[in-house]
């Protein structure tokens, strides 16, 4: 809302603020200054939480003439406080799985509950309806999951099998353009000795075996020269020596990608599949999530009210909006993510049988459920199947790239605007900043939970900055019409 143009509202309307800032205690101004900030106006974030601190200390402090006191009791009590959010921050920090796991189960318990309203104007028990939803759920995915279980094997054996060689292919295929770019920004070497070094390797073995000599008892010196000294080494006859590599035919010896890949993403792939290494961990997430989206589905009003008893009584009413469009707007998010997800799988495994790439079906299957983490899951997706066809040709791989990224761009820009009309709008800075940090902070689950609280935060900063900006209106106006209602006096002048 900007400022109005009449300068008796402009007047009333600064007057009001001044007002709120007035009353509003100092231990808000942080609050403020952050919450401003998640709503990407950094100015205005600025200008009022330094408002805010300025009128305090002229109304609390600089306007008294009496020497500054602080109570024992007020400094116990700020202490305390101090101390117990720091103790919260540290329980939250260690429980963050659950924390996490929680608002997932809030995640999928909003659609649910949805539904299990829409059973119940069919006169339908609530909980009978949620164990329906629950039930065909669960028998979908379970079903689906058998009837594609064979070719799934099958074929995730065989991208097992045919990654390794999709990654030394790849390697070998750099390594003839190594004179190019990419020689220059990689590589110590020039392309030439690159080139010489692989065609060497077969007639230069690294394993040689000394051949006997015709006395027995004679040693044999074996010199070895290493890049940090020579070495002079004594060797029995028919005793394997290991000659010395060099840099560049560690470059030729081939699988150097593959294996640089894994050295890479070693860190990386521990944490993305720290949860899944326990099957115990993944059942007991899972039916946490379940039992929570349940109990959420059978009975949202307890939770809504408990949360509501939180709040005091004069931002209850602003505090149930934000809780109403959190609500909305989640459940919208859930919905268009489960609808993109199944569509983006679709067409993947479509696309890729049509071009015939191994392994379409688990290639399709994983763009899918990657489609849940907004950019990053779709980047993860993309590298095996362009890998997959490198094996047949650079071409097909090239195909597959950018087939992959017009699926993305279509998506991006026509099914999820359709799906997410009236729904946050999130920049993709923003989403790629928020996904970094908590990747960085809490692991894989933290990515999973990244974008759904990004937009939960800025729907509760938003929906509570409109609110206050139409209190602070309906002030303005109320104070305008009293003005404009007083009889005014006429004051003459004589000459």
């Amino acid at each position: 809302m900007g400022v109005p143009a009449d300068p008796v509202r402009r007047r009333a309307v600064e007057t009001s603020r001044d007002a709120r800032n007035r009353s509003r205690p100092v231990h808000l101004v942080l609050p403020a200054f952050i919450l401003s900030v998640l709503d990407r106006n950094l100015s205005r974030a600025i200008r009022r939480s330094s408002c805010t601190a300025r009128l305090w200390l002229r109304n609390k402090v600089m306007d008294s003439r009496e020497p500054i006191r602080l109570p024992t009791r007020d400094v116990v009590r700020l202490l305390a406080i101090i101390f117990g959010f720091y103790i919260l921050l540290r329980l939250l920090w260690i429980a963050h799985p659950v924390v996490f796991l929680f608002f997932l189960g809030v995640l999928f318990g909003l659609p649910l509950a949805q539904g299990a309203d829409w059973l119940e104007k069919r006169n339908l028990p609530r909980w009978l309806g949620v164990t329906i939803i629950l039930t065909v759920f669960l028998g979908l995915l379970i079903g689906g999951g058998a009837a594609m279980a064979p070719i799934l094997r099958a074929q995730s054996r065989e991208l097992q099998q045919r990654l390794p060689e999709a990654m030394d292919k790849i390697d070998a295929w750099l390594g003839h353009r190594a004179n190019g770019v990419l020689g220059i920004l990689f590589n110590e070497e020039s392309a030439d000795t690159l080139r010489s070094a692989a065609a060497q390797r077969a007639a230069r073995p690294t394993d040689s075996v000394l051949p006997p000599i015709a006395n027995d008892s004679a040693p044999v010196l074996a010199i070895t020269d290493s890049s940090s000294s020579d070495t002079l080494a004594v060797a029995a006859p028919g005793t394997v020596v290991k000659k010395p590599t060099t840099r560049t035919e560690e470059v030729a010896a081939g699988g150097n990608l593959r294996r640089e890949i894994t050295r890479q993403f070693r860190g990386a792939q521990h944490s993305f599949l720290r949860m899944l290494t326990s099957t115990f961990a993944v059942s007991g997430a899972f039916l946490l999530v379940l039992f929570i989206a349940a109990y959420i589905g059978v009975d949202p009003a307890l939770y809504h009210g408990g949360l509501l008893e939180l709040v005091p009584l004069r931002e209850r009413d602003r505090a149930a909006l934000a809780m109403a469009r959190l609500a909305t707007t989640l459940r919208r998010w859930l919905v268009t993510q489960l609808i993109a997800m199944a569509v983006i799988g679709s067409v993947t495994t479509f696309f890729l049988l049509v071009i015939h790439v191994k392994a379409a079906l688990p290639l399709g299957i994983l763009a899918g459920i990657s489609k849940f983490i907004p950019i990053v899951g779709s980047i993860f997706a993309a590298i095996p199947a362009i890998a997959m066809a490198f094996i047949d040709s650079p071409h097909k791989a090239l195909v597959v790239a950018i087939g992959y990224f017009v699926i993305q761009f279509v998506e991006n820009h026509l099914l999820v605007p359709i799906l997410m009309k009236h729904g946050v709008n999130i920049p993709p800075a923003l989403t790629l900043g928020i996904q970094a940090m908590m990747a960085l902070l809490f692991g894989f689950l933290g990515l999973l939970v990244a974008v759904p609280m990004l937009a939960a935060i800025l729907t509760i900063v938003r929906t509570m900055n409109a609110s206050e900006m139409r209190e602070i209106s309906a002030e303005a106006d109320a104070s305008v019409a009293a003005a404009s209602s007083r009889p005014t006096e006429v004051i003459t002048m004589d000459r």
